[in-house]
């Protein structure tokens, strides 16, 4: 059997491209991204703020830590068909 989540780093880049395949119906997976309280549940965490959209940022309060994580970025975000953090 083969994994699900698939890791490909490369000698001498800074790349990780980390690739992962769900078994379940696709609108559910993208509704599981989208929605703030399902990923509390999937991370174990807070989430502060959540945005899927061009220029949309996120930022997460780890329930463990205290301290909060934050990322922004160019996501690509097309429902029911790609999601891309970079």
């Amino acid at each position: 059997m083969e994994p699900k989540t698939k890791i490909h780093a490369e000698d001498g880049k800074q790349e990780l491209w980390i690739t992962r395949e769900f078994d379940l119906p696709l609108e559910l997976l993208f509704r599981a991204y989208e929605d703030p309280e399902i990923v509390e549940q999937w991370m174990g965490t807070k989430v502060l703020k959540l945005e899927n959209k061009k220029h949309g940022s996120y930022r997460l309060k780890p329930r463990s830590l205290g301290n909060t994580h934050g990322s922004t970025g160019d996501p690509e975000f097309i429902p029911n068909r790609k999601i891309t953090r970079l």
